[in-house]
């Protein structure tokens, strides 16, 4: 990946040659180095120059890729209304220009900003679209992201049973490709599934599977929001040590991480040693 002053140099000459076409990638090129950096106003701005100049240049299927991107800066940054507006309208590129791969992908962001907004059915709607042209077209990591978000829409919905059927199959595949870092999130959901149906020992070991396979990918946020959960379930249990044990955990974890996971997890913990006292 090159380093952001040459892309903007490469812009800068572009615009001046004339060539709209060299000057949408070199900007796509920038917004995916600030994307990846989590800079997601910046991302957003390069990515929306991007759109402009793929439409001067009529790279219809580019547009819609960079119009993709910029709705998932919008749904990082908490704005998933505008994100809607850039994702529906890149859908409406594609019509004219079918692209199957790049129509799941928007479909899936389109999704969670409907998550975001509180629609769970039309992200529900839009996640099953996903897994169809998934299984259509034999991409089994997608149809993966596809379950792990029906999963989770179906859970935020209150339909329990559904959350639980797409979590258990999005746990088989994800074992089939050895998707480690798939499986810490499914093994969360589970757990949160769990909860919801009062199976709070099984949400318990769930939590527990997660934490682990966390630690195995590394990923300390998540090892924390795993700990966290188990805290609660071990909390509605009244297995009150273990549960001050391990939301003291994850309590340290978020605090070194600076995460905003910090201060719910402080007021858990000080609602479990009031009810101890």
């Amino acid at each position: 990946m090159p380093d952001i002053e040459q892309v903007l140099k490469v812009i800068q000459d572009a615009l001046e040659e004339g060539d709209l076409l060299k000057a949408g990638t070199a900007c796509t090129n920038t917004g995916q180095i600030f994307l990846e950096r989590n800079l997601y106003p910046e991302a957003a701005h390069y990515y929306q120059e991007a759109s402009e100049h793929y439409k001067s240049a009529n790279e219809i299927k580019m547009q819609a890729r960079a119009l993709n991107h910029l709705g998932i800066c919008f749904v990082m940054e908490q704005e998933p209304q505008s994100a809607l507006d850039v994702l529906k309208g890149a859908l409406v590129l594609l019509e004219s220009s079918p692209d199957w791969s790049l129509t799941a992908a928007i479909n899936g962001n389109l999704g969670l900003a409907y998550s975001a907004l509180g629609d769970h059915q039309n992200a529900i709607k839009a996640h099953k679209s996903v897994m169809e042209a998934a299984l259509d077209g034999g991409d089994d990591p997608l149809r993966l992201n596809a379950l792990i978000n029906l999963a989770d829409s179906n859970l935020q919905n209150k339909n329990y049973r559904s959350a639980l059927g797409f979590g258990l199959v999005a746990q088989d595949l994800a074992k089939e490709l050895n998707s480690q870092p798939s499986l810490v999130i499914i093994y969360d959901l589970l757990g949160m599934i769990s909860s919801r149906q009062g199976d709070l020992r099984a949400a318990v070991e769930y939590h527990q599977q997660s934490f682990q396979a966390a630690q195995g990918v590394g990923d300390l946020l998540r090892q924390g929001i795993a700990l966290a959960n188990q805290g609660l379930a071990l909390e509605g249990l009244t297995e009150m040590e273990k549960a001050l044990d391990v939301m003291s955990q994850a309590e340290e974890l978020f605090s070194l991480l600076n995460s905003s996971y910090a201060e719910k997890t402080r007021r858990d913990l000080e609602r479990v040693r009031n009810s101890m006292s």
